[in-house]
């Protein structure tokens, strides 16, 4: 099933005549689905990633229906400067995922696998953009992280907007939020000095959906993991977050680059979601799967003890654990007239890809 017969095209997106868009990052989670709706409404994609040469790393792009026609791959380096140049030729759009998704970093190396990465990332990429004459709009993947910290730092009942800014991070508490917030406030500050081109954001939570490759670093595929492998069972964190599934964040890029009247930051979270909910899910649509859903939490205590050997840092036990943000999603759904997928179908697809690709196999 192609992508647009669960997500269908948005009719901006089928009134838009091709042209040729330029995705950084496009062997990321986010970037497969976006480069595979934007080849199905018949655009031309110029993609960048660390080693387009490798085709095992690029097989499930190169591979999409229309890619051998209209995709091109480029080399680019998030922190060398004018690596973008070549592959913005001749673009009207740029869409800028790439950027580091880690949340376990030792602290010596926070700054150069989060921060420099994400800041000087986003500058090298907007500065392309500046000396790049045919592009017209930017669409910047930012996240939740950039808008909240700890879900009781406006108090408990506090639901978040595109207002919000995170003011709870920084380089040594929460450093990918930080990274986050970092590079989209870099990102307004460089679109603000010029007129020539845009800027969109689109704030997504946790991604969850199935993926395109057989890549298994990724957080959002680890989340799935866990729960498969039996890491829920008996216990596991009370460990709330905004989920959305990854072709509604594709979908709503592709969108926002389209639609004359996108603007601003746009939150892109279906509904919120406990971890534990996540399991249940899994283990009524699997049977076979042997997935248990936990029976009780995990105490705060003894997560904040063993919880970074198990990739749960402790400033995430401190600041995450026990809560569950709450987000307002109107904005892009009155402005721009999306509707977003249940989380439900999102977990599910999940599973099934992650078992057709090898990567968690379900039990017979």
């Amino acid at each position: 099933m192609s992508q647009s017969e669960k997500h269908p095209l948005y009719p901006e997106e089928k009134a838009h005549a091709p042209t040729t868009v330029c995705v950084t990052g496009v062997t990321g989670f986010v970037a497969g689905s976006i480069v595979a709706r934007l080849l199905e409404s018949g655009h031309t994609v110029h993609g960048t990633c660390r080693s387009p040469e490798k085709a095992d790393t690029v097989v499930h792009l190169t591979s999409l229906p229309g890619a051998a026609e209209r995709l091109k791959l480029f080399k680019a380096e998030l922190l060398e400067a004018g690596s973008y140049d070549a592959a913005m030729a001749g673009c009207k759009y740029v869409i800028h995922t790439a950027s580091p998704y880690i949340m376990a970093v030792n602290a010596r190396e926070v700054r150069a696998k989060l921060l420099d990465p994400a800041l000087k990332g986003t500058e090298n990429v907007l500065e392309s953009v500046n000396r790049t004459p045919s592009v017209t709009k930017v669409v910047l993947t930012s996240s939740c992280a950039a808008i909240y910290g700890n879900p009781t730092e406006f108090g408990k009942d506090h639901v978040y907007t595109e207002e919000d800014w995170n003011p709870t991070a920084s380089e040594k508490l929460l450093p990918y939020y930080y990274s986050k917030k970092i590079a989209e406030q870099r990102a307004w500050e460089l679109a603000k000095a010029q007129s020539r081109w845009t800027l969109v954001v689109m704030n997504p939570a946790v991604i969850m959906g199935p993926p395109l490759s057989k890549r298994t670093d990724g957080e959002s595929v680890r989340l799935v993991k866990d729960i498969l492998d039996g890491k829920a069972y008996p216990a596991c964190p009370v460990l709330g977050f905004g989920c959305v599934d990854v072709r509604d964040v594709a979908a709503a890029h592709c969108l926002a680059m389209a639609h004359p009247a996108a603007q601003g930051r746009y939150v892109t979270v279906s509904r919120s979601i406990y971890y534990s909910e996540m399991a249940k899910i899994i283990a009524e649509a699997f049977p076979k799967s042997g997935v248990r859903p936990p029976l009780f939490a995990a105490p705060k205590a003894l997560l904040w003890l063993v919880g970074p050997a198990a990739g749960l840092p402790r400033d995430m036990v401190t600041h995450a654990v026990g809560f569950c943000p709450q987000f307002n999603n109107s904005k892009i759904q009155r402005e721009l007239g999306f509707k977003f997928s249940p989380v439900e179908d999102a977990v599910k697809d999940a599973v099934a890809a992650m078992d057709k690709l090898g990567i968690a196999k379900l039990k017979a």
